[in-house]
């Protein structure tokens, strides 16, 4: 049986040629994702309608995080300097950064990242049973004392 060290951690690196220059970007991990996502809550609604293409939809709903996500994809994460050099980029130069950073980083595509994470918050998945829950009021296991039972104390 394999133990979890023996998983290798993703290494995969795409090589995105803007002009002259090669530029390696990674995917970004989950913890990264976490605090792109909560500076920018709108991504949120991007990624719960997981069809079509995300890049023309984030850039369309949420341009704001365009250059913080292609600074964490180019290695520098919560970088301002970074940030703000890639906010500035061409579109079509942010574009192809991107697509390679989001192939990486969602390899089976950001659909099936979505239908993980609502089984992880839903409680759904392999094995899964419904749960049933019935409400009724219980009996109270005590009737409630008379005012007589508690006098009053002085301290």
């Amino acid at each position: 049986m394999a133990d979890l060290l023996d998983i290798a951690p993703s290494t995969a690196v795409a090589v995105v040629t803007i002009g002259d220059l090669r530029i390696k970007v990674r995917g970004v991990s989950v913890d990264v994702i976490a605090s792109i996502v909560a500076r920018f809550p709108a991504i949120k609604s991007l990624a719960g309608n997981s069809g079509g293409d995300m890049v023309p939809r984030l850039i369309a709903g949420c341009g704001a995080a365009v250059g913080p996500i292609i600074a964490a994809g180019c290695g520098h994460p919560a970088e301002e300097a970074y940030e703000q050099h890639a906010a500035t980029l061409l579109p079509e130069q942010q574009i192809k950064l991107l697509r390679a950073i989001f192939s990486l980083t969602f390899p089976n595509g950001i659909g099936s990242f979505v239908e993980e994470m609502t089984a992880l918050i839903g409680g759904a998945g392999e094995g899964a049973k419904p749960v049933k829950v019935r409400l009724k009021k219980s009996p109270s296991a005590s009737q409630p004392s008379s005012p007589e039972a508690y006098r009053p104390t002085m301290q």
